[in-house]
Formats: C-alpha cells, structure tokens, sequence
C-alpha cells in the first residue's frame, strides 16, 4: 500500500530571491539528535549532489529543546568526522536553534542559501511541532530570512534513513529552484517504509493534534528499610530457634 507524505508550510512573512547561478548553493545542515545521529549523516550525503554543505550540530541530543537558547552556558566547538560518510561537521555545546545562530553570526563566512535541519527520529506534528529542536532550527533560520526544512521520519521497525535523505533531496531541489517566501519554512514528514512505497507529496495545514501526554510517577523500593526489615526478621529467626533449642 502507498503512503503519501505530508509536508506543512509554516508562513512567518513575504517573498524571497534565488542564488545568483555563478556562486555555489550554500547548504547548511542540522538536527536536534546530536552531530553523530545517523539522520544528519544520510542528509548531508544527499545533499551534496545539489550544493556546498556545511554541517553544524549539538554536540549531544538536544530533543524537545524546542526553541529554547543557549545564554548563559559556554558553548564549546569541536570539528568531527561523522563516522563512514567522510564528511567533516563542526560540534556545538548548544540548542539547535543556539546551534543555527552561532552558525549564522560566528561559524559561517556567508550565510547559506538553504537550512534543513534532520533527519529526526520520529514524526514532527501538529502543535507537537513547537517542542521540537528540528522544527525549532527551521524556523529559527526562516526568521533570519533563510529558505529552511524540517525533516522527520516514523521510527517504526528499522528507520531508513536512505530513503528519507531522497525524500529531502527532492524538497530542497524545487525550493532551490524556487526558493521559499522571506519567513517561511517546510515541516516535512516522512512515513515508514522504503522509498519505492511512497506515493508522492502533499502539502497540507499544519493541524491542531496535540498527540497523548502523560506523566509516570516511578516507584522505586526503599532499599535501607527494605535491609533494616530482612535483619529485624533473620533475628527474630534465631531468636525462635534458640528458644526451640534451650526452652524446653
């Protein structure tokens, strides 16, 4: 059975223009999953064909982060090779949306045409968007005025990564050809499955489901009392044998 995807266009602001044809197309990738997540390894590979990539990542999971800011701790650089792809990315002790800033004001010598920050683990929808550190980085470039996607993938059986990278390649090639309104970024949303099962593209509104939330309380047994009542009843033991012994 094909499955369609879904791709929600948030809208912030008015129009934008395409890269001038004699200078590269900038590409700057990131993600909430950390710098050696293996979503941002497929992405920065796909995306190669199209552009001049540069990733820049927290340097550890940064998930439900939302748009959250790293002010008052120190955020440490550190330049990695993401393992089996020969693709060198910088490390950054920062949120994703930290992560899209430092690159804009410190890291980057020109700004990017293009952000697209993934591939995450696990569907984006709906309000549930506003927590997410992949949505956050989108958007946090399309306020810069920069062209911007989020990219997330069911996690169900065995995420592919490949095929979700393909999905991706695709987006950013029709918003390089036609980039994307000032303020405006793509939520994008990919099924479960291999590629060849998808039917196609959708462009939808983003919805209002807020998804099932709870909280558990763990219960976790008190050891010390727990010992203390083992003792209390191996000596009561004792005691009812000695006196089987010697009370006769």
């Amino acid at each position: 059975m094909k499955r369609s995807l879904a791709l929600s266009v948030l809208a912030l602001c008015a129009a934008a223009h395409a890269a001038a044809p004699d200078k590269p197309y900038r590409i700057l990738v990131t993600n909430d999953d950390g710098v050696r997540a293996p979503g941002i390894l497929a992405l920065a590979q796909a995306l190669k064909s199209i552009g001049e990539v540069t990733v820049i990542a927290p340097a550890e999971n940064q998930s439900a982060k939302g748009h959250s800011l790293t002010r008052h701790d120190p955020i440490y650089i550190e330049h990695v090779a993401l393992s089996g792809g020969g693709i060198l990315a910088v490390s950054l002790a920062a949120t994703p949306a930290s992560c899209v800033k430092v690159a804009l004001l410190v890291v980057l010598p020109v700004k990017p045409d293009l952000v697209v920050s993934g591939i995450n683990k696990g569907y984006n929808l709906g309000c549930g968007s506003y927590d997410s550190g992949t949505v956050s980085a989108a958007r946090e470039a399309a306020l810069e005025g920069i062209s911007a996607i989020a990219l997330s993938l069911d996690p169900k059986g065995h995420p592919d990564y490949a095929a979700a990278a393909q999905v991706a390649l695709r987006v950013a090639s029709e918003v390089k050809a036609h980039p994307l309104a000032h303020g405006v970024f793509l939520n994008v949303n990919v099924p479960a499955g291999p590629r060849q099962s998808f039917k196609g593209l959708r462009v939808t509104a983003q919805s209002e489901q807020t998804g099932v939330e709870k909280f558990v309380e763990p219960h976790h047994e008190d050891r010390t009392a727990s010992a203390q009542q083992k003792q209390i009843a191996s000596a009561r033991q004792r005691l009812k044998e000695w006196n089987t012994r010697n009370l006769r």
